[in-house]
């Protein structure tokens, strides 16, 4: 397989693990598409990286973690089209505000991709 398609397989499996509650691990798999990537992909793979820890550090009740990493993300994924590698970035951010005015109470944000 080729590093584009290894990248991809490691996005996905991503993905995968996020909306599954595995934050850690989708942080872990994405890092390897952020070490290989340019901009302006480096800036959304740091994005979603970072809402992956920020949701590391919820699950563990630390909601000043999840208002640090959510700090760091928000702005790099504002600055993104809308849309990117097929996820919906506007769902990401709408969802990860309304954790964090909330305190950490509510669902989880689940991440929404279509084909491209």
């Amino acid at each position: 397989m080729s590093n584009a398609g290894q990248h991809h397989e490691n996005y996905l499996e991503g993905i995968r693990l996020f909306n599954a509650g595995e934050y850690w691990h989708a942080h872990e798999q994405w890092e390897a598409c952020w070490r290989a990537s340019v901009e302006p992909e480096a800036t959304f793979y740091k994005g979603i990286i970072q809402a992956a820890a920020a949701l590391v550090h919820w699950k563990k009740g630390n909601l000043r973690g999840l208002r640090r990493n959510w700090e760091k993300s928000r702005p790099r994924l504002v600055a993104l089209a809308p849309r990117m590698h097929g996820l919906d970035l506007g769902a990401l951010i709408a969802a990860m505000d309304r954790l964090v005015l909330a305190d950490g109470h509510g669902p989880a944000p689940r991440l929404h991709v279509s084909e491209q």
